[in-house]
């Protein structure tokens, strides 16, 4: 009798090792983006898989779908803009930064304001009194008002928010000038549109991406998840090229531009500095877009 209850005491033992040893499962969204490279490359090359993560990697064609999932439950983890985690939060959900992606400096800005290949506009202050076409309350405009502010021009703003629209659009001179993401932005140079202002062009850094959980996600797991990140950002900087038709087939390169395209550096995981996240805040309150004030603190991991 006693050896069997001994036999039976080491299968409990044993069955709850194995349990604790299983992985944890994490769902994560994310976009056909440049920025989505690190997840994947996570994936495929079992980063997640070596810091003890079952990562589900789940793609969706627009940021409404994506973070309809995330609200609703249906992922833990996107990339998304410090923006949108303001506007969120201030609608009581319970979504935080976790790292920084993309935007650490300038050149890995990711935003134009483009001419129309037949347009007479050269400069900035060729903006004045013009239409530019965006889409409203996103990072596109933001960026719009940001990348102006030191210029003394007006503009009217005309809303697009279909990007590929916004661009064809912009080609075919229906419209005269117009905000636009990368790669869509040098694809568009390369068809004949004129560049007048990029965030890549400033002097400090305006836009970033961030690793954004749900607020009921353990912190063990986003560090988890963080570290097997930083694993692919090592890999991928160190080996760009072997990652180039991988990086062309997730952000969507033109076939035109893919070759010349460039791969970013991308930063390690690191927290959201304040003073970009009170820029966004600070906008967002002038447009009138959130109803209070969302404390850094609170939006942080």
């Amino acid at each position: 009798m006693r050896k069997l209850a001994i036999i039976l005491l080491l299968a409990i033992l044993l069955l709850g090792c194995s349990q604790s040893e299983q992985p944890e499962k994490i769902r994560v969204g994310i976009l056909p983006i440049e920025d989505s490279l690190p997840i994947v490359v996570a994936d495929e090359q079992g980063f997640f898989e070596k810091n003890g993560l079952d990562v589900e990697v789940i793609q969706f064609s627009s940021a409404v779908e994506r973070d309809a999932a995330l609200t609703a439950g249906e992922v833990d983890v996107v990339v998304t803009d410090p923006l949108a985690v303001i506007l969120l939060r201030d609608k009581g959900y319970d979504v935080r930064i976790a790292s920084l992606c993309l935007g650490k400096t300038p050149k890995e800005g990711v935003f134009a304001i483009l001419a129309s290949p037949n347009s007479e506009i050269e400069t900035v202050e060729d903006l004045n009194g013009k239409e530019i076409a965006v889409s409203l309350n996103t990072i596109i405009e933001y960026a719009l008002d940001v990348m102006q502010s030191e210029y003394n021009v007006s503009y009217t703003k005309v809303s697009i928010p279909k990007i590929p629209v916004r661009m064809q659009a912009l080609l075919n001179g229906n419209i005269e000038v117009a905000v636009l993401p990368e790669p869509l932005a040098s694809y568009a140079v390369s068809k004949g549109a004129r560049l007048i202002l990029s965030d890549a062009m400033l002097n400090e850094s305006i836009t970033q991406t961030v690793m954004v959980f749900r607020g009921d996600v353990e912190k063990e797991k986003v560090q988890k998840f963080l570290e097997a990140y930083r694993e692919a950002v090592k890999e991928i900087n160190s080996n760009k090229e072997k990652y180039r038709e991988k990086f062309i087939e997730i952000a969507r390169v033109p076939e035109d531009i893919a070759g010349s395209y460039p791969i970013p550096d991308y930063p390690e995981p690191q927290q959201l500095p304040k003073e970009y996240y009170d820029r966004y805040l600070e906008w967002a309150m002038q447009k009138g877009l959130i109803e209070k004030e969302v404390p850094y603190e609170e939006a942080i991991i």
